[in-house]
C-alpha cells in the first residue's frame, strides 16, 4: 500500500536517478579518464598542499572576498517541493498528504543544504584557519551561520516569488540581496572580534528561519507555482548542458506583457542586409526577455562587487577577466537565439551567421565591459585611464567577439 512517506522517497530516488542519467550522458568513460579523474587528482593534491603551506596568492585576497563567496553561495540556496502536475487529480483532494509532502520536502532541502554547506567550508577550512585567523570553533560556527542563511535565503526567495510579480519582485529581490551582503559582512567581522554579538546574530537568523518555515508550511494556493519551480529545479542541470552544447531549450510560457525595450519593434539598423537582420532578431529576442536581462545585470553586479572588494592594483586585470566572462555568456545568448525555431525558419548562409555572430556578441558584451571599466576607474581614481580605456574596450571587445566566433566556426 502506498503511503505519503513511500511516495516522497520514490520521488527523491527518481530525481537522483534522473540527475545521474544526465551526468552519465555527458561524462562517458573518455571524459572521465582524461578530464574528471585528472582534475580530481589535481584538486586533492593542491588541497593537501594548502594544509601544509598557505598559498602566496592569498595575501592579495581580502576577507571581503570570502564574504562575497558566502553571500553568493547562500543566495543560491534552493528549497524544493516535490509535487507534480498529476497530483492535482489525487493529492489535492487529500490536504494531509500535500502538507506532509511539503514538510518532507523542506526537511530534505535542509539536509541537502547542510551537506553542501559543510562541503564548502571543508574546502575553505585551510584558508580560514591558516590565513584569515579563524579558530576551529569559529569555522564550526561559520558553517552553522552559512547553513541557516542558505535555508533562509531559499525560503525568502520562494515566498517573494509567490507574492510579487514583475519588476516589483526583481527590485525587492535585489534589495534583499544587498541587505544580505551587508549582514554577512558584519556577521563575519563579529565572529572574529565580538563573538557575543555574533551569537545574537545567529539567534536572530534562526528565529527568522523558523518564521519562514512556518509561513511556507501554512501557505495555500501555490500548487501551480510549486510544480513549475520543481520542474525548473529538476531540469536545471540538463538545461545547462543543452545550452552549453548550443541546443535550443524551450522556455516556459508566461502571460504576454509589453517589453521594456524595443516595444514598437522599430528597426535598429538603417542598412538592411541578412547580417543586420539576423543581428537585429538576436538583439531584440534577448533584450525583450526579462530573465536574460536580469541574468546579464546580475553578472555585472557580481563582477562589480568583486572589483570593489579586491585591491586597486588588480582592477584592470579583473576587468579583463570579467570581460572574457561576459563575452562567453553573451555567446550562450547567441547560441540560444540562433537555434530558436522561428530563426531556423529562415535560410542563413554560414558566412552570414559568422559575421552576425561576431557583430551581435560585440554589441551585447560592449555595454557591460564599459560599465565595468567605469567601476574600475572609480575604484582606482584613474579618470585618465578610464578615458583611455573607452577606445581600448571597443577594440578588445571586438577582438574577443571575433575570436569566439572563429572558435565556434572551428568547433563542430
Amino acid at each position: 500500500m502506498i503511503t505519503v512517506t513511500r511516495l516522497f522517497l520514490r520521488r527523491v530516488i527518481s530525481d537522483w536517478k534522473y540527475q545521474y542519467q544526465v551526468w552519465k550522458s555527458a561524462v562517458d568513460w573518455i571524459v572521465a579518464l582524461y578530464i574528471v579523474i585528472p582534475f580530481s587528482a589535481g584538486f586533492i593534491y593542491y588541497y593537501r598542499s594548502w594544509w601544509r603551506v598557505v598559498p602566496a596568492w592569498l595575501d592579495y585576497i581580502p576577507l571581503n572576498a570570502l564574504t562575497a563567496i558566502i553571500v553568493v553561495f547562500a543566495w543560491s540556496g534552493v528549497i524544493r517541493i516535490f509535487v507534480e502536475n498529476a497530483d492535482q487529480l489525487f493529492l489535492l483532494q487529500r490536504k494531509v498528504w500535500i502538507s506532509r509532502i511539503i514538510k518532507y520536502s523542506l526537511g530534505y532541502s535542509i539536509i541537502y543544504n547542510l551537506v553542501v554547506t559543510a562541503l564548502l567550508l571543508v574546502i575553505l577550512a585551510p584558508f580560514l584557519l591558516l590565513h584569515y585567523g579563524f579558530s576551529l570553533i569559529g569555522v564550526v560556527w561559520l558553517t552553522v551561520f552559512v547553513f541557516i542563511l542558505k535555508n533562509g535565503m531559499g525560503l525568502a526567495k520562494q515566498l517573494i516569488e509567490l507574492r510579487f510579480k514583475g519588476w516589483s519582485k526583481r527590485i525587492l529581490t535585489s534589495v534583499v540581496f544587498l541587505i544580505t551582503g551587508v549582514y554577512v559582512s558584519q556577521s563575519v567581522g563579529l565572529l572574529l572580534n565580538r563573538k557575543g554579538l555574533f551569537y545574537l546574530s545567529i539567534l536572530a537568523l534562526l528565529i527568522v528561519l523558523g518564521r519562514l518555515l512556518y509561513k511556507r508550511v501554512k501557505l495555500r494556493g501555490a500548487f501551480s507555482e510549486d510544480v513549475a519551480r520543481e520542474q525548473t529545479a529538476k531540469l536545471r542541470l540538463a538545461k545547462y548542458m543543452l545550452q552549453s552544447a548550443g541546443t535550443y531549450v524551450k522556455k516556459p510560457r508566461f502571460n504576454r506583457k509589453r517589453p521594456l525595450l524595443f516595444r514598437n519593434s522599430n528597426l535598429i539598423f538603417k542598412k538592411r542586409n541578412p547580417v543586420n537582420g539576423l543581428v537585429e532578431m538576436c538583439l531584440k529576442s534577448k533584450l525583450r526577455n526579462d530573465i536574460d536581462i536580469m541574468s546579464y545585470f546580475r553578472m555585472l553586479g557580481a563582477s562589480s562587487v568583486a572589483i570593489l572588494i579586491f585591491p586597486s592594483d588588480y582592477g584592470w586585470i579583473l576587468w579583463f577577466a570579467f570581460s572574457i566572462m561576459i563575452t562567453n555568456v553573451v555567446w550562450l545568448f547567441w547560441q540560444e537565439a540562433i537555434n530558436d525555431p522561428f530563426v531556423c525558419l529562415f535560410s542563413w548562409s554560414p558566412e552570414t551567421k559568422l559575421v552576425a555572430m561576431r557583430k551581435a556578441i560585440f554589441l551585447m558584451a560592449l555595454p557591460g565591459q564599459l560599465m565595468l571599466g567605469v567601476v574600475v576607474a572609480i575604484k582606482t581614481h584613474s579618470w585618465l585611464g578610464g578615458l583611455v580605456m573607452v577606445p581600448v574596450t571597443v577594440l578588445i571587445g571586438y577582438y574577443m567577439a571575433k575570436m569566439i566566433s572563429l572558435k565556434s566556426k572551428i568547433t563542430p
